[in-house]
């Protein structure tokens, strides 16, 4: 028994000789080691020391985007209604007239629709002697795109004529950009040269 209290003497003699410190007890129970430091082991445990060391080493993985919110667009509903009556024409049949009166009722609606979507332009010449009004005339056209649309209604009426109901969806945000009168738009003066236009008139 006193060889083996003596051997385990000398073992932990060596070992404080080979960590070049040695601690005391009271040492010890405030949680410094030999060269008056702070123990690292008793002040954090060692799965945290890894934890911060690997978080420092280690880039850290960015949280995942939430996806943005899409937001419906907010949709009008325009309806177009357009009228074709049956031609005169005695070569075609009953039925060729009923068609080509479908037919032109519904190119009637789309052009209606075409109107109130991108709008008409007019082309207008007034003619004035003598403060007299001679001649007045005017030309509407419409040139654009119409997709999407779909036919409510074909109704026959009275004296061979046929009315078409078209309806199609468009986005609020497309009129918004589409009718934007400024100033800076070609042939639009400013509000104080029109008012001298006027004015010197």
């Amino acid at each position: 028994m006193k060889k083996s209290h003596i051997l385990m003497g000398s073992l932990m003699v060596s070992i404080a000789a080979l960590s070049g410190c040695s601690s005391t007890p009271e040492q010890d129970a405030q949680g410094k080691d030999c060269c008056g430091q702070q123990s690292v082991a008793t002040k954090e445990q060692p799965a945290t020391v890894h934890q911060k060391i690997y978080q420092q080493v280690m880039p850290q993985p960015e949280p995942p985007h939430k996806p943005a919110k899409v937001e419906k667009p907010e949709l009008i509903k325009i309806t177009g209604i357009g009228y074709g009556a049956e031609s005169t024409f005695e070569a075609y049949t009953p039925g060729q007239r009923r068609l080509m009166a479908i037919r032109s009722s519904k190119l009637d609606a789309y052009r209606a629709l075409a109107e109130q979507i991108s709008g008409i332009k007019i082309d207008s010449n007034t003619a004035v002697s003598t403060l007299t009004a001679k001649n007045d005339s005017f030309r509407a056209r419409v040139n654009t795109v119409v997709r999407g649309a779909r036919v409510v209604s074909v109704t026959p009426m009275a004296d061979n004529n046929y009315e078409t109901v078209l309806e199609v969806y468009v986005d609020k945000g497309f009129f918004e950009k589409a009718f934007v009168y400024t100033a800076d738009d070609a042939g639009i003066a400013e509000p104080e040269t029109a008012y001298q236009i006027q004015s010197y008139q």
